[in-house]
């Protein structure tokens, strides 16, 4: 990321662009102020730190300048402040600066500000993309109004994961039915039990856009991902000081920004049993406290919860509470696994074939009898994660227009099934534990972690939100390393 450093103090500003370029971002110093101004007005620099005391121009007047430049305001402002200029600091956050840093500058508190505005900027500049993505659509929207606005709803449900349903079991249908009846009352609670991989998450998106669309927000938490210390702050947002490393204005927490929309908890039994009163008075009350705060907020959005363990069975041993359990059960909806409605598992299939033929550019239209009779027979501990995943492998690895058996890679014991009824004439791929073949001589990490990032990219079409999350990385790690292979091929 390239930053703009403004510091009077020469051998300051040199330490601070040695770090920084340590950090492997691209700064450029300037001991003058009004060097800095031409500087920005020549070229867009997301984040520019300055010192307060200057001559000539202070850091204040510095940043006064940036917010009121139109094509300057999206920059992010840090200020150094001395001991002496805490008041200082605290005026420039009312007017609109990222955050300070104090004297002596400590070299893990700059990468971890720099970090947090290089993800900031990756933000703003999805948000615009998109921003510019809808302009466009909007524009076309001026013949065949009902063709264009079915089309626009379809786009937009792909967007937010919900895409296309296929529900040909008769659970399945009673199950989008009794989500169309929740869609309508946000206020009644919903739990959503089955085993991992059954669409808990696309139920719940489902519950929340109903057959349509909506500007509401759909907030997404995953209860086992938060450590329990943080998950109270997480949830309900804290007020300035509350605790020590909180943020010097507060924040609000998932609860306050569903707004009117959805907050959906994923794997809820994993909340942390303080915490669960707490949410049932939310639940009851329609109202919350930040951690610290003494102001009672309204809620209004809908909580919609998930959970792959039997919480029956939870509430009984007292690992769940029973008041809360009943609570979430007004609207409860099970999702049975794979196994138990065959008549989804072929449909699945040719539309994850599809799908994938068409991303991967290859030429797959259809499944051979045997191999359909093998994802039939096929017991799918994975459920749907697991077919997807099984297809996606199949296409990527494999050419042809028939989708055969032998280019189907099951797990666990039904794999031994699928090999013993392959035809004894096909060639069958050789067993590799690690999915694929390791070289002779020397194996190149790095270029295979760059290509298994840009396959999660191509996975997610182009959301890279979605395809950090699916890596276990920070979608800022994901954007350097790209920016790094992009790099790479320049030179």
């Amino acid at each position: 990321m390239r930053i703009l450093v403004v510091d009077d103090d020469g051998n300051s500003l040199q330490s601070l662009c040695m770090v920084l370029r340590d950090l492997g971002h691209d700064p450029v110093g300037l001991q003058d102020p009004l060097l800095a101004v031409e500087e920005a007005r020549k070229d867009f620099y997301p984040l520019v730190i300055t010192d307060i005391r200057m001559p000539g121009m202070d850091g204040l007047s510095l940043l006064a300048f940036l917010k009121e430049e139109p094509e300057l305001r999206r920059s992010d402002v840090v200020l150094i402040t001395g001991h002496g200029d805490m008041v200082t600091a605290v005026e420039a956050l009312r007017k609109g600066a990222y955050d300070y840093l104090s004297k002596p500058i400590n070299a893990r508190e700059l990468a971890a500000v720099v970090d947090r505005s290089a993800e900031h900027q990756a933000l703003l500049i999805e948000n615009h993309a998109l921003r510019n993505n809808l302009e466009r659509e909007v524009s076309r929207a001026t013949a065949g109004l009902r063709e264009d606005l079915a089309q626009a709803r379809h786009r937009l449900r792909e967007v937010e994961g919900i895409g296309l349903i296929i529900a040909e079991s008769p659970a399945m249908r009673d199950i989008l039915g009794e989500a169309l009846i929740l869609h309508t009352d946000p206020s009644v609670p919903v739990l959503i039990e089955g085993e991992t991989g059954t669409g808990k998450e696309i139920v719940a998106r489902f519950i929340h856009y109903g057959e349509g669309t909506t500007d509401l927000p759909f907030l997404a938490i995953n209860c086992a991902a938060i450590p329990h210390e943080l998950f109270e702050s997480e949830l309900f947002g804290h007020e300035a000081g509350a605790f020590t490393g909180s943020r010097a204005s507060g924040a609000p927490g998932k609860l306050e920004q569903a707004g009117r929309g959805t907050l959906f908890l994923d794997e809820v039994a994993e909340m942390p049993l303080a915490l669960q009163p707490k949410l049932l008075r939310v639940l009851q009350d329609r109202a919350f406290f930040r951690v610290g705060g003494v102001k009672k907020r309204g809620f209004a959005a809908r909580i919609v919860c998930a959970g792959n363990r039997d919480m029956g069975e939870m509430v009984e041993n007292g690992s769940f509470r029973r008041d809360l359990y009943h609570r979430l059960r007004v609207g409860y909806i099970r999702i049975p696994p794979l196994r138990e409605r065959p008549e989804d598992i072929r449909p699945l299939a040719e539309h994850f074939l599809r799908r994938e033929a068409e991303k991967k550019r290859k030429k797959f239209t259809g499944i051979e009898p045997a191999a359909l009779d093998a994802l039939l027979r096929h017991s799918w501990p994975g459920n749907i994660r697991e077919m997807e995943n099984t297809i996606e492998r199949a296409v990527l690895m494999h050419e042809g227009t028939l989708l055969r058996l032998d280019q189907l890679q099951f797990q666990g014991k039904e794999a031994a099934r699928a090999a013993e009824a392959a035809p004894e004439s096909g060639e069958r791929p050789p067993s590799r534990p690690c999915g694929f073949p390791l070289p002779e001589d020397h194996l190149d990490l790095d270029a295979h972690i760059d290509d298994l990032i840009q396959a999660a990219v191509a996975r997610f079409e182009g959301n890279k939100s979605k395809a950090a999350q699916y890596l276990g990385i920070s979608r800022f790690t994901l954007l350097r390393r790209l920016q790094g292979r992009d790099k790479k091929k320049e030179h």
